[in-house]
């Protein structure tokens, strides 16, 4: 397998220094054996950043820590998206299933597969969760379809089975019983 190309000096360092970080800039968590500016003690900052990074050997700018910033941010959004798409599946039943539901889940959908274009390297977990994320979805507009098309028919059944016992009170003969129905309510047997 041909491994992708690294366009950030952060994907470039130790795992557990890249963990660090990333807890830095999304949890505001302090890693333990940082030593911050004395008498700071607010959330981290891309300084502070940058000083732990040096405090274990290696050195990053302020340029690439924004830009990892930003690569958490869109794959936050894009779990956010999932998440949605699960818990609008989660609620869906048939009587909440509609058109709605289907264009919400392909919107999310779009929106998901722009936000992994823009991004230029994911990892394999990035992309698993992007998949599923897209998965969700469509899912979610699948089982949409469904619920439309069975309601549909049910209408169509409907329709049939009362034209047909108007029609059969009022003396109508089978056979034009059965051209009314194939003409107006457009069922056709196969």
């Amino acid at each position: 397998m041909v491994s992708r190309r690294v366009h950030n000096s952060i994907e470039k360092l130790p795992f557990a220094l890249r963990e660090a970080i990333t807890q830095m800039l999304v949890d505001n968590i302090w890693p333990n054996d940082f030593k911050p500016e004395a008498g700071y003690k607010g959330t981290p900052r891309y300084i502070d950043i940058v000083l732990y990074c040096l405090q274990k050997g290696f050195e990053v700018s302020d340029s690439a820590i924004s830009r990892w910033s930003i690569r958490l941010r869109v794959i936050s959004r894009m779990k956010e998206a999932g998440l949605i798409a699960r818990d609008v599946m989660k609620d869906l039943t048939e009587e909440k299933a509609s058109a709605t539901q289907k264009a919400a889940a392909e919107m999310i959908t779009a929106h998901i597969v722009q936000l992994a274009a823009e991004e230029e390297s994911l990892s394999t977990k990035q992309l698993k969760e992007v998949s599923q994320a897209v998965r969700d979805c469509m899912n979610v507009s699948i089982t949409a379809d469904k619920y439309i098309r069975e309601q549909l028919a049910k209408k169509i059944r409907t329709a049939t089975e009362s034209t047909k016992a108007k029609l059969t009170k009022a003396g109508v003969n089978r056979k034009l019983i059965q051209e009314i129905i194939d003409e107006h309510l457009g069922v056709v047997k196969a």
